[in-house]
């Protein structure tokens, strides 16, 4: 019976060193998360990819992040609707965030928004009629947005959810002739785990 208190002791100490979860000025943090990406044209499939993404903490409610998206293979279609082929896109952010509750212990739910530059790579087009297509986009720059939320799971381990805007567009050729511009703008709704060192 003399354990019982001890056993008692060593989980609350336990639970509340888990219960601290202070976002801090020098704070690295690694992610991996599975996304679900839908895109704004109809000539282009909605696709689902892994993302990685590592971050610092230069104060305790701004750090800075970088992301990498899997190379996705995409559907690509004609305005009637026939499958012309395929091609990867594959996107790389640079995002500043804002953690509105950083530095504040014992804060189980850490909300964050982040602003940044996102790079879309375009490649491996695949075309099932390459007598007709032929076609080539140009890699994409633009702004990105993203809002999320770390759930503490334990001392350094959150669950992460988010939602993520780009603006992607490129310049997309025909055998070498423009033929217009293909703008994706991807919406990424994604879930993960964020492990803090």
């Amino acid at each position: 019976m003399r354990k019982f208190p001890l056993i008692l002791t060593a989980a609350a100490v336990a639970l509340a060193s888990q219960s601290a979860m202070a976002y801090k000025a020098g704070d690295i943090y690694a992610r991996a998360a599975f996304e679900k990406t839908n895109v704004k044209t109809d000539n282009i499939s909605d696709e689902n990819g892994a993302y990685l993404a590592g971050g610092y903490l230069f104060h305790d409610n701004i750090g800075v992040e970088l992301g990498l998206g899997q190379s996705v293979k995409h559907d690509h279609f004609g305005l009637a609707g026939n499958d012309l082929g395929t091609m990867k896109t594959m996107p790389v952010n640079l995002l500043v965030n804002y953690y509105p509750l950083g530095g504040l212990d014992n804060a189980p739910v850490q909300p964050f928004v982040g602003l940044g530059l996102n790079y879309t790579r375009f490649s491996s087009f695949n075309e099932k009629d390459p007598s007709r297509y032929s076609l080539r986009a140009k890699d994409s720059y633009g702004v990105v947005g993203q809002v999320g939320v770390d759930l503490k799971l334990y001392e350094n381990l959150s669950a992460t959810g988010y939602a993520r805007w780009a603006d992607v567009s490129a310049e997309v050729e025909n055998h070498g002739n423009d033929i217009g511009k293909l703008r994706l703008d991807p919406l990424s709704i994604g879930a993960g785990l964020t492990y803090r060192f």
